[in-house]
């Protein structure tokens, strides 16, 4: 939950830095821990946001772009099939957000693409934090 007075998140770079901040509260907080765990930490906490609460009105995916999205990722050949849904959803999480991102998974209903994607993220936020 958004907390009063703070504003949402207007922007998937702005909800990133957001991301990246709580790593680093953690990282303080957490200092006999490992990185990796952490990241981990900080994914989980940040995808059981709700869109709705912690993105700005125009940063949220509408329910149709979820459903476009969902069957664009969902209609990817067999073959690369998870590979390329990972890169699609990295994508969507950097360009529109990681709660949007999350929200096509959802979507999807599919376990394993989300434990994948959690993984492209710690590594995502390894290399880059």
């Amino acid at each position: 939950m958004q907390p009063e007075g703070e504003n949402k998140i207007g922007s998937a770079g702005e909800e990133i830095e957001s991301l990246r901040k709580r790593i680093a509260e953690l990282e303080t907080v957490s200092q006999n821990k490992e990185r990796t765990e952490v990241i981990k930490e900080a994914i989980k906490e940040h995808v059981g946001k709700s869109p709705e609460e912690f993105l700005a009105e125009g940063n949220r995916f509408t329910q149709q772009e979820i459903k476009q999205h969902a069957q664009k990722i969902g209609d990817t050949s067999v073959e690369k099939q998870h590979q390329e849904q990972i890169l699609e959803l990295m994508q969507i999480a950097q360009s529109k957000g990681i709660l949007n991102a999350v929200s096509v998974i959802k979507r999807l209903n599919d376990p394993y693409l989300e434990d994948e994607f959690h993984g492209a993220l710690v590594k995502y936020f390894q290399a880059t934090y």
